[in-house]
């Protein structure tokens, strides 16, 4: 069972004019008003606390680019691919077996492939 208070707050004489029709429903107007602040200062909370985030993880990225783990910034791959000098690729010409047969061989030399 909920326990119920009595709170005491002080309002102007218009407020309080404009409260009286609604005074059995207060308790429920005062809930809604409640939610929507709580609402409001946790977007805010969220919104100020966006750049942080966001300086947090460029520094992440920066120090996982200096150690190698992540390949390069995709933007700056795109810009290196769009240059002229980089539009155009001449495939190679490889010669010996094709890397299918290969696997498929190394796959079979395996002792446990023939069980």
């Amino acid at each position: 069972m909920t326990q119920i208070e009595t709170i005491q707050i002080q309002v102007s004489s218009e407020l309080a004019r404009r409260l009286r029709p609604y005074q059995r429903e207060l308790p429920r107007i005062l809930e809604w008003g409640l939610r929507r602040v709580e609402r409001e200062t946790e977007a805010k909370t969220r919104a100020e606390s966006a750049p942080e985030a966001m300086a947090l993880q460029q520094r992440v990225v920066a120090a996982l680019h200096r150690a190698g783990a992540v390949g390069p910034d995709p933007e700056e791959m795109a810009q290196y691919l769009a240059q002229r000098e980089n539009r155009r690729w001449t495939p190679i010409q490889a010669g010996g077996k094709p890397a299918s047969q290969m696997i498929i061989e190394e796959r079979d030399s395996r002792p446990w492939a023939s069980w």
